[in-house]
């Protein structure tokens, strides 16, 4: 049975539904129509991500609550993840806490992807999720994802640090009436990703493959199932996150008789396959495999498949009858 890979932990909702309960909010009814488990606030279960975001797009058209922005500034890491939250309690710096981050993502989200960047000389926490930018609901899940680092960071630099700049993905209008404690942050709209400017050393290394020997293959595997995911996902981005040169990560690869574009191709590919095989729309799927042109994926899942996408959905299809 191929896993789900684009489901959220049940666990991530309960800020929300705290919120809905204190501003005395009906959710319940909304829950049951998205098919949650009637004792979702006591149990944990992983929940498909399309399922979530559709109750919380219905909760803001009904509440006319920008829910988003307004439980991302009630947040603490706990609620978010306590597994994460406890591995935070280990580290001394952010910057410990990032090497820890990055090791634990895939296996606390399968449709968030958060990483270190130095971007005009600045260092950034950057994150893209899964969902295109103009889907309902956007904007209030990447204003909850931004508040959620924001959390993490407050942990090392104080509760009322604040970054310098910001980049969000949506479009400016929907960033309006911003709250005050903002005031002397710069926001940047329609960035490709989403980012927050953190004090890290000039010299900071996200991850330093070069000392990874005894497992060096599947580290690398884990980052590229992790990264392929971005658009500008490349051999080059690659090397300079995993604090090293295209060269020498290419010798590597020879050395271990693969490549970097086969285990990229083969990483999105496999995730292709397997959200069209749930049933998702060709265009979704084309955005969470890294393609922003859906032609192109087209081109590429073809060439992999010798099937288009909607072939191949089709044939899964079948299978099932």
């Amino acid at each position: 049975m191929s896993k789900i890979i684009n489901v959220s932990r049940s666990n991530n909702l309960l800020p929300f539904l705290y919120y809905f309960e204190k501003k005395g909010i009906e959710w319940k009814a909304t829950a049951e129509k998205h098919h949650f488990p009637e004792d979702i606030m006591e149990g944990e279960y992983w929940l498909p991500s399309h399922q979530v975001m559709g109750f919380l797009n219905s909760m803001m058209r009904s509440s006319k609550q920008r829910i988003g922005l307004d439980v991302g500034r009630l947040i603490t890491l706990e609620q978010i993840s306590p597994k994460l939250a406890l591995e935070m309690l280990k580290c001394s710096n952010l910057e410990e806490a990032l090497h820890r981050l990055i090791e634990l993502m895939p296996k606390l989200s399968s449709h968030v992807v958060i990483w270190p960047e130095k971007i005009a000389g600045k260092w950034y926490i950057c994150h893209r999720g899964a969902y295109h930018p103009t889907l309902p609901s956007y904007d209030q899940a990447e204003w909850f994802r931004s508040f959620a680092l924001l959390s993490l960071c407050r942990q090392f630099l104080g509760e009322f640090w604040q970054p310098n700049s910001v980049f969000m993905s949506f479009s400016e209008h929907l960033g309006k009436n911003l709250p005050r404690s903002f005031e002397a942050t710069s926001f940047a709209f329609g960035h490709d990703f989403g980012a927050l400017e953190v004090p890290l050393a000039d010299d900071f290394v996200p991850i330093e493959v070069d000392k990874i020997e005894s497992n060096w293959q599947q580290s690398i595997q884990v980052l590229i199932e992790t990264y392929a995911s971005l658009p500008w996902f490349n051999i080059d981005w690659l090397a300079r996150f995993a604090s090293t040169s295209a060269r020498t990560l290419q010798r590597r690869f020879t050395e271990q008789g693969s490549n970097f574009r086969e285990l990229k191709d083969k990483a999105r590919c496999e995730k292709a396959k397997q959200l069209l095989n749930e049933k998702y729309p060709t265009y979704e799927v084309a955005w969470l495999c890294g393609y922003t042109d859906l032609s192109n994926f087209n081109r590429a899942f073809k060439g992999w498949t010798n099937q288009t996408p909607s072939q191949y959905q089709r044939s899964c299809i079948a299978r099932l009858l």
